[in-house]
């Protein structure tokens, strides 16, 4: 099998991913067919040898780092197959193999006519689409369009026996009695789906599970470990031609949440994404600017600002543009602005340039992780992934403030403040502060519990985030995740550590 090979020091890549956990492999395949991917778990689990399964490697939870036994790479598994028309159901899509990335399918489907797009838009464009669909990946526009699983209309899956199952979306649902009977090649598999209670907010934490689900919703958000997709199709919506996009630089934290309240009741100015930057945020990326000088992509930022929402709205009719603009001229009074006061861009290349704004705080904070690392190697960054109910997202954001200014470690909150999923990151500067920063990162997970949130709105649990599942869905709800994960993975071969 020339796709499978034993692992050198040439393939060091492969070992770690944007988690910045480091792990190690005996073996590597690359497979470029679906049948190279059965005989690559043919193979393993002929000689009971652990398998992980890598993508663009942009997890932030170490999902892709392996820990021995033999790293699986979808690379090569890069086609964009077929783009059509579904007449009976009326919409677009996109069949596609795994390996493609974000930025490859945006680029092919711009060149398409009619214009069409991916609605879930995943921040890290580099990021495979498999990797996406296996954590139900999100990002600023999910406000507006969902996360990536209603946008999966059909799923192909290799599993560890050999088997392939071909899911569409609609054909299998679980029963009266809760549940999925699979019908598998040699065979039916009869299972029933996890009793636990899921969060009703954004969320890719555990198995999915709810009455009369869909089978194709089990794998999507399984984080690898129940198979290996060879196939995926997506569904896509026609892209509106016209976009405004605003940063509202606020005076305030009120101010910004006052916006929120107001744009929530109003239809005509409920945009697709709704980004949030706090005043720490706010200093970092001028201190930033002021190192880099004005030629990067950050923009001067008013010193009266404090705080900074980021709105955008994607419409149909450019007779809407007046509207939009007149709606919000009149609720920014009440939040201590005004739209002149405002950076307001009416185009696509004009909306880019905020993003690279939106983009450059995670880097920040990264290289600012980065330098501390030089003299304490054991240090990561602390980043909270926890989404809460929308009446609870004040109480948490005042837990926030209170607990770290208390504590007097450098911090950043940032992220979807429409869907109540704020990102917390904590800056440590010794061992110290990072110890002190993990106790206080768990004492928010427990409230975000506690408050009928999530531990996991996006990015999934991985290797690093296991015992917040378990916070999370309690000791009967892992049992309920191994016994579905056991009736597919009967050896626990694929993707150890991830989840479990």
């Amino acid at each position: 099998m020339e796709f499978l090979r034993p692992f050198d020091d040439s393939f060091q890549k492969y070992l770690s991913d944007e988690s910045r956990l480091t792990g190690r492999a005996d073996w590597l395949s690359l497979p470029r067919t679906e049948n190279e991917i059965l005989q690559t778990l043919s193979h393993a689990k002929d000689k009971s040898i652990p398998v992980t399964i890598s993508g663009g490697r942009t997890g932030l939870t170490g999902g892709a780092v392996p820990n021995g036994g033999l790293l699986l790479s979808l690379e090569n598994m890069n086609r964009i197959l077929e783009i059509g028309h579904d007449a009976a159901q009326g919409e677009w899509f996109v069949r596609v193999e795994p390996g493609v990335t974000l930025s490859e399918l945006f680029l092919c489907l711009e060149k398409h006519t009619p214009p069409l797009f991916y609605p879930p838009d995943p921040t890290e464009h580099s990021a495979f689409i498999g990797g996406t669909v296996a954590s139900n990946a999100s990002g600023a526009r999910t406000f507006g369009y969902g996360s990536t699983r209603p946008y999966i209309r059909r799923l192909k899956v290799a599993l560890m026996n050999g088997e392939v199952l071909d899911i569409a979306r609609g054909r299998i649902r679980a029963d009266n009695n809760n549940i999925l009977t699979i019908p598998l090649p040699a065979r039916n598999l009869s299972l029933r789906i996890p009793s636990y209670s899921l969060p009703h907010v954004k969320n890719t934490a555990g198995y999915f599970t709810s009455p009369a689900m869909d089978l194709i919703d089990l794998f999507i958000g399984s984080e690898g470990t129940l198979g290996v997709f060879t196939e995926i199709e997506l569904r896509l919506l026609p892209k509106p031609p016209f976009i405004i996009g605003i940063m509202l630089y606020l005076p305030s934290e009120e101010s910004a949440l006052q916006f929120m309240r107001s744009i929530r009741i109003e239809p005509i100015v409920r945009p697709q994404a709704l980004e949030f930057f706090d005043s720490h945020a706010l200093d970092l990326l001028r201190e930033k600017r002021e190192e880099i000088g004005q030629g990067g992509v950050i923009p001067p930022i008013p010193d009266s600002a404090r705080h900074l929402i980021y709105y955008e709205r994607l419409y149909d009719d450019e007779r809407m543009t007046d509207n939009i603009l007149g709606s919000l001229a009149k609720i920014l009074p009440d939040c201590g602005i005004s739209l002149d006061d405002s950076w307001v861009e009416l185009d696509e290349k004009g909306v880019a340039r905020m993003k690279d704004l939106r983009h450059a705080l995670p880097e920040t904070v990264n290289s600012m992780i980065a330098g501390v690392k030089v003299s304490f190697p054991n240090i990561t960054k602390l980043g909270t992934d926890f989404a809460v109910p929308e009446s609870r997202l004040e109480e948490m954001m005042r837990l926030y403030h209170a607990r770290l200014d208390e504590s007097r470690l450098r911090y950043v909150i940032f992220g979807h403040i429409g869907d109540n999923h704020l990102h917390v990151n904590i800056i440590p500067r010794s061992e110290e502060e990072y110890a002190l920063g993990k106790r206080i990162y768990e004492e928010f997970a427990a409230a975000a519990v506690r408050m009928g949130g999530t531990v996991a709105a996006e990015h999934g649990i991985g290797k690093l985030k296991k015992s917040l599942l378990r916070l999370m869905l309690g000791e009967h709800g892992i049992v309920e995740m191994e016994r579905i994960k056991h009736a597919f993975d009967p050896a626990g071969l694929l993707n150890p550590g991830n989840m479990f």
